[in-house]
């Protein structure tokens, strides 16, 4: 038995106990309170290198297991107490950024020039994304109290302009708890053919879509809530999304046909409205003939997944 085997599954276990919690609402779990002891990492790698020494037909995994449970406790206990004391001004220094700046919203523009094709890309973390309303340019986004910056990059290829609208790296801190001060409202014309990509690690991405001709949409996101109401303006409109540690609620209209294929034993999946079928992928009775269809790709680890009509 190696004892560092032990750490590192207790650990895995732990985490993802964690996640899966907050996930389904079991628990509020604040991430911030807790970084402050990274340091305990090397207190179990040095106790689990001191005592491998006395080899696995000794005492020593049992102690060393032991060890991590109290230590992944104690972690536990501290994880579930919000820390007040700290906020993403406090970390301010670390950015090179005004404060004063801060506090306003950073506006982005990008003028339509009548494209019927647009294709937006969006990478972020620790941020709230929320699609709010049209708009006569082709893109609009207020970014209010962000930590972290943005940039937005605009080319064209094959006639479809191509947004790139994305955080810039550099040396940054998240408080994860504070995410609702990260909040950036996005606008979006209406008129184009959309391809909409959206890349997160945490964070939240709320998109009403009903008004737009979405020809596909990709969310890939790891501790991330995804929703998005999709609008039945185009004839087919492809849907993946791609989750570790997600919850992921999707409203489709009731005049759509719609199919769902999920690849996920581990997640929790609750399609009203959709009837299973013989190859395990899930439609709705109306699927074969609706002028309009929504087909779904669905795969995550520990995730929820939602699909309803409206």
């Amino acid at each position: 038995m190696k004892t560092e085997r032990i750490v590192w599954g207790l650990i895995l276990i732990f985490t993802g106990s964690i996640f899966l919690l907050e996930n389904f609402n079991q628990i509020d779990f604040y991430w911030s309170s807790v970084w402050r002891f990274w340091p305990v990492i090397f207190i179990l790698i040095g106790a689990n290198m001191l005592l491998s020494r006395f080899g696995n037909k000794s005492a020593a995994p049992y102690i060393i297991g032991l060890i991590t449970i109290i230590t992944l406790g104690l972690i536990a206990y501290q994880g579930t107490r919000p820390d007040n004391g700290i906020s993403w001004l406090n970390f301010k220094n670390d950015i090179n950024e005004d404060p004063d700046e801060w506090n306003n919203s950073t506006t982005f523009t990008e003028t339509y020039d009548g494209s019927e094709n647009a294709q937006l890309n969006i990478q972020g973390g620790a941020t709230s994304f929320r699609l709010t309303d049209t708009t006569s340019n082709l893109f609009e986004a207020s970014i209010m109290r962000q930590i972290g910056r943005f940039t937005l990059n605009k080319s064209v290829i094959d006639s479809i302009e191509v947004l790139n609208f994305k955080m810039r790296g550099g040396k940054q801190s998240w408080n994860l708890d504070k995410m609702e001060n990260n909040e950036t409202l996005i606008q979006m014309n209406n008129r184009p053919v959309w391809d909409i990509k959206i890349e997160m690690g945490v964070g939240e991405a709320i998109f009403d879509l009903s008004n737009y001709k979405v020809k596909k949409l990709v969310f890939e996101g790891g501790a991330a809530t995804f929703e998005a109401k999709l609008g039945s303006q185009f004839p087919l409109t492809e849907v993946v999304v791609e989750t570790g540690v997600a919850n992921t609620e999707i409203k489709v209209p009731e005049s759509s046909g719609c199919r769902i294929e999920v690849d996920s034993g581990l997640s929790s999946k609750d399609f009203i409205g959709f009837i299973e079928q013989s190859d395990g992928t899930y439609e709705t009775s109306n699927y074969g003939t609706a002028a309009n269809k929504i087909n779904i790709s669905l795969k995550g680890g520990l995730s929820s997944f939602e699909v309803t009509k409206y």
